[in-house]
């Protein structure tokens, strides 16, 4: 089956054409397959098919149906490869289609692969799949659902994606010396796009070897014009320069490069710039790592956007699941903006430069130190000297590991481990972020000392479309990177390689010395400390943080959490969890008890059963196993219980009995929301079990001491922490401003 979205919606089979549906049912489709093999929000889904201010009361019902017959649709018989699957993934809808069906995804792979090979020098190569890939375009992207008032910012952004391979295409026409074949096409371009300065350089050229001087400089006064009255902006320098070399008839416009000069071509989300000075979002990126070589100094046909510069690119997106459904847009836009500056706050502290922010997207650039002996234009291999002299920096690591480190230290600000095996959770329930970092050559261009965005780099390149393209599929708490990345990084990290992915590597585990620094650090140091007597002597342990208000707390357990968690012979397991008001805190022994036995909440109730079973018997004999079955079976099919003391009483057991066969850390926050039955628990947990290492690790707001005045003091081993308020970072700012009064973190 093929999906063809470069023009008028079509998909079509081996027998032809799929009818399919109406306006909504069209739109639905459409927009999944921009977002083919990813899940999208119901509520993403549905603003996309209505406007804004006309979604009917029965939307969601109406987009229910409209899946229910896309499926009939797709359907295809049985055993037939390849097939499309239309599917429910919470929080929304997913379209599962092999890539090769889409045509947009044909078009990012060709458009890749004419820029690596243009990169490489070989512009015929290039020539072949760039015109491929302009060929798919049968007309606007999705020109029906134009047609019908649809206006959606992807369709822009693919737009934009489209004018960045024509640019691309032109500029293998100028490397071929076939000015004269583009020259119409070219300049036809130029008047429907005048503030595509790259396209008004292309043009200049071309008029110039074909010998119309006159009218190659009557372009850029042209040009000059529409940016000078439009938007008050002179040309660029690169522009400008190239005015003058015209204005000069410098010899160097005559020459092609010949085959095998490198020269990269600003291309992808760098090589559109609005009107604002922002690089344009693009769609997509390329599928492999990009061919990082510095472009000839002084040549005026290439580095026509910027210089070219050796480094690292970190580029971090956060998403924000369906628990942020009910926010209002302002507050959405908090958010957003409040994680934003805690991305920008680890950047700079790692001594990189922010270089662009788009939506919910971020992207920093950590150069490598100038060289001025490559610079006067020495022969030696700069590559490695570069990476020599990066590693060499007194203080600091090269430029790719301050990229990686700033990426982990977001990711830990904003998740925190489960467990050796699982994946990181969300600090903030439905806060997810995501990281990726490409080590290579890139373009930047320096923005004026003054004016809006003064002193910020902009960069774009094929290291720019490589990141993207990591980015994209780089799950929640995880950082990808090239392979150039992990070579210049593997003493510092290390890594876990994965198979079918533009990165190539998964970053696994930081030696101890790159963690961030944390401002409760001697707090850090009592509760580990505590943790080493737990193990040490095989006793149990209290500890009981106290605080007036939830943010600071939430992040101290949250750091202590990371901290301890981690694999090897070593390690300890940890189990957390937060105390709801809405249940009295049972929720938390089940969430528990599920996450030791390795139950997810896809499983069946007999599935969960068996886990639990099998865990029962690992942690005691059959016989006793027996006993402990019914009480638990309610508290993992997440069936309610007349009466929680019994499957409480079981599960306080069972963890005595889990501690003593491995070191067990529980970590609660909130503790103060839990009902009487659940604290009399916590509280003698550690009282139960007098030989085992088992850590009960409490997070509660003060009142928990007016409820309960006695609390811990009849333990042996207890300690309680009280904090006093911080100035706080970025990181507290959303966490208070989330939580809102009389909700858990009080």
């Amino acid at each position: 089956m093929d999906f063809r979205l470069l023009g008028p919606l079509e998909v079509e089979n081996g027998s032809g054409p799929v009818p399919l549906g109406g306006t909504r049912q069209r739109a639905a489709l459409a927009y999944l397959l921009l977002h083919a093999n990813q899940v999208v929000p119901t509520r993403q889904l549905l603003s996309a098919v209505w406007a804004e201010d006309r979604v009917p009361g029965t939307a969601r019902k109406i987009l229910q149906n409209a899946v229910w017959r896309l499926r009939r649709t797709l359907a295809v018989p049985p055993g037939e490869p390849d097939a499309p699957e239309l599917l429910t993934r919470a929080p929304g809808y997913m379209v599962r289609v092999a890539p090769e069906q889409v045509d947009l995804v044909r078009f990012q792979r060709l458009a890749a692969q004419g820029r690596a090979a243009l990169s490489a020098g070989e512009a015929a190569r290039a020539q072949v799949s760039l015109r491929e890939a302009l060929g798919l375009w049968r007309g606007p992207a999705l020109a029906d659902l134009a047609e019908e008032g649809t206006a959606w910012p992807e369709l822009a952004a693919l737009e934009q994606k489209r004018l960045d391979v024509m640019e691309d295409c032109f500029e293998v026409e100028l490397l071929c010396s076939e000015h004269q074949s583009i020259l119409r096409d070219l300049d036809a371009f130029v008047r429907a796009e005048p503030l595509r300065e790259r396209a008004s350089q292309q043009l200049m050229l071309a008029l110039y070897r074909c010998g119309r001087q006159a009218d190659a400089l009557g372009v850029y006064a042209r040009i000059r014009a529409a940016l000078v009255e439009g938007l008050g902006l002179e040309p660029c320098r690169e522009m400008q320069q190239l005015q003058q070399a015209i204005l000069a008839q410098d010899p160097r416009l005559d020459l092609t490069p010949p085959r095998g000069t490198t020269a990269p071509v600003a291309t992808g989300a760098g090589a559109a710039v609005r009107q604002d000075g922002r690089p344009s979002p693009s769609v997509g990126g390329a599928p492999a790592d990009a061919r990082d070589v510095p472009a000839p100094a002084g040549s005026p046909v290439t580095g026509l956007l910027g210089e070219y510069r050796r480094g690292s690119v970190l580029m971090v997106r956060f998403e924000l699941g369906s628990e942020f459904d009910d926010l209002q847009p302002g507050d959405i836009d908090r958010v957003l903006d409040t994680v934003c500056e805690l991305a920008r706050e680890e950047i700079v502290k790692s001594g990189g430069l922010i270089a662009a922010s788009i939506g919910s997207v971020l992207l920093g650039l950590f150069e490598e130190e100038r060289n001025p002996v490559r610079e006067q234009g020495a022969r030696e291999d700069t590559g490695a000297r570069d990476e020599r002299q990066d590693r060499q920096r007194p203080g600091r690591g090269s430029s790719a590991e301050r990229a990686v480190q700033a990426g982990l230290a977001v990711r830990d600000c904003l998740s925190t481990p489960v467990s050796p095996l699982a994946p990181q959770a969300a600090v903030v329930p439905g806060l997810s972020v995501h990281a990726a970092v490409a080590t290579g050559t890139a373009v930047v261009c320096r923005r004026p000392a003054s004016g809006r965005g003064a002193g910020q780099p902009w960069i774009g390149g094929d290291l720019v479309d490589l990141c993207e393209a990591m980015l994209a599929v780089a799950p929640h708490g995880e950082v990808h990177v090239c392979d150039e990345t992990r070579r210049r990084t593997e003493d510092a990290l290390s890594y876990h390689r994965l198979s079918s992915s533009p990165a190539k590597w998964r970053v696994r585990t930081v030696a101890d010395g790159g963690r961030h620094c944390f401002e409760r650090e001697s707090e850090l140091d009592l509760m580990t400390g505590f943790l080493g007597r737990t193990r040490q002597r095989s006793t149990p342990h209290l500890i009981t943080v106290l605080s007036h208000a939830g943010p600071g707390r939430t992040r101290l357990l949250t750091e202590f959490h990371r901290r301890v968690s981690g694999a090897g012979p070593d390690s300890v397991c940890v189990l957390a969890g937060t105390v709801s008001r809405s249940d009295g805190g049972m929720s938390v022994p089940a969430e528990m008890l599920a996450a030791y036995c390795g139950i997810a909440l896809r499983d069946a109730p007999e599935t969960a059963e068996r886990k639990l079973v099998a865990a029962l018997r690992y942690v005691t004999d059959t016989e006793a196993a027996s006993t402990f079955l019914p009480p638990l079976v309610p508290l993992v099919t997440r069936v309610p219980a007349d009466d929680a003391r019994p499957a409480l009483g079981a599960w306080c057991r069972f963890m005595t009995m889990a501690a003593r066969t491995h070191p067990l850390v529980l970590v609660w926050d909130a503790l103060h929301l839990a009902d009487d039955a659940l604290l009399e628990a916590v509280e003698q947990l550690c009282a139960e079990c007098p030989d085992a290492p088992l850590l009960n690790v409490v997070g509660a707001h003060n009142s928990l001491l007016a409820r309960r005045p006695t609390w811990s003091r009849g333990l042996q081993h207890a300690m309680t922490l009280r904090l006093a308020p911080l100035a706080g970072d970025a990181l507290d700012r959303l966490l208070h401003s989330l939580f809102l009064p009389g909700s858990n973190a009080a």
